[in-house]
């Protein structure tokens, strides 16, 4: 056998085990998660005692959908919709929504620009944290359509933990390159949040939903000095941990729907998104920074490894090397989401496009630290240092 089949069969092997493995992990997750919320003491968080805080930056022809639909997952919550003082789509868009439920407890909040070294979402936030009154609280951004059951999770993963975060499931928009990010969310979420949650306390907190209660925020300080850091998720998620807290990462779907009008916008959100995952990366202790690393960064070069060798210089065991590789791929994946949410989002084509294009988009990351965000274009150096830069 040469040694082209022997590197093809063994890249093969290793991305399907390390596959099985978080899968396998994921499932164990579920389990204590439910476990330790079955036997969890402390006081539940009444739906009328929750605030759902959501920035707001028209754009997406879906926001009021997105919003509409917040009210009518948490009809007994406090609203707090945080816009743009320069966005009048915005504004027309919250009033449009707030005019289909007129029984809803909404605030529209106005918000003066962002100043210049400011995180653009963790400035909102600062400027929510003055209305919260209720017990508990929810980020929620404004492309994500939380569910009943999602917000009765978040709520759930209080009793267990200082922060819960949501599972993200997208529903593709219109278009090939919505599909085409959505693919990417679906396959990756469940083997990529879950996992590392498998030990106890989750590692990161996903922006698109988390949940806390105003006394924890309290604790930590507030928002206030969050808003020199360009990723406020990041920022609480180190917070919590630094203070020896628990994160909860629960399994119930958000379902989240954002369009992604053309190949530009598709590279910038990634782009922006593997930014932001090395600023996770680098925050992480070193043991932990390494595991990760071989979980999510290592199985995509094994996969391109396995398919290049076979379509550059084909031969019967490198072609059955990538078959299985393939094949097992989405026999696994189906599987775990089957599992968790009832229900299979998998087109195989786009999943093996999207995880391939990972290294490549992960490199860029690397190389090129300029990000497109909501209003804004910044170059990131670190969560605590980064400035505007020019269209």
């Amino acid at each position: 056998m040469r040694a082209a089949d022997r590197v093809a069969i063994g890249a093969a092997i290793a991305y399907v085990g390390v596959l099985g493995a978080k899968a396998a992990l994921a499932g164990v997750a579920v389990a204590r998660r439910r476990a330790r919320v079955r036997r969890a003491t402390a006081d539940p968080v009444a739906p009328g005692e929750l605030t759902v805080v959501q920035p707001i930056l028209s754009g997406d022809p879906q926001l009021e959908q997105a919003l509409v639909a917040t009210l009518e997952a948490c009809p007994d919550a406090r609203v707090l919709w945080l816009v743009d003082q320069r966005d009048p789509e915005g504004w027309r868009i919250a009033e449009a929504a707030r005019a289909r439920h007129p029984l809803a407890r909404v605030e529209i909040v106005d918000c003066p620009p962002c100043p210049p070294g400011t995180g653009p979402k963790a400035f909102k936030l600062a400027l929510a944290e003055g209305l919260l009154t209720t017990e508990a609280f929810a980020v929620i951004d404004d492309d994500t359509r939380v569910t009943p059951a999602g917000i009765t999770a978040l709520l759930d993963g209080l009793q267990i933990a200082d922060v819960s975060t949501g599972l993200p499931t997208y529903e593709p928009g219109p278009g090939e390159w919505s599909r085409l990010v959505a693919e990417f969310v679906n396959d990756q979420a469940i083997l990529t949040y879950l996992p590392t949650s498998a030990s106890g306390s989750a590692r990161a907190i996903n922006g698109m939903t988390w949940a806390m209660r105003r006394s924890t925020l309290q604790r930590l300080g507030g928002f206030g000095p969050l808003q020199r850091l360009i990723a406020d998720d990041l920022a609480i998620a180190g917070r919590v941990r630094a203070a020896g807290g628990r994160i909860d990462q629960t399994e119930v779907p958000q379902v989240v729907s954002t369009t992604v009008s053309d190949g530009r916008s598709y590279r910038h959100l990634m782009h922006r998104w593997m930014v932001f995952a090395r600023l996770g990366l680098r925050a992480e202790p070193s043991g932990w920074r390494v595991g990760l690393a071989a979980a999510y960064a290592l199985p995509p070069v094994l996969l391109a490894t396995a398919v290049g060798l076979a379509v550059a210089r084909p031969s019967g065991p490198r072609v059955a090397a990538a078959l299985v590789a393939v094949a097992s791929r989405s026999a696994v994946i189906a599987a775990a989401q089957r599992a968790v949410t009832g229900r299979v989002r998998h087109d195989p084509a786009r999943s093996i496009a999207a995880e391939l294009l990972l290294p490549v988009q992960f490199a860029g990351a690397l190389v090129d630290r300029r990000i497109v965000w909501r209003s804004g274009r910044y170059r990131v150096h670190a969560n605590d240092r980064f400035e505007a830069v020019a269209a």
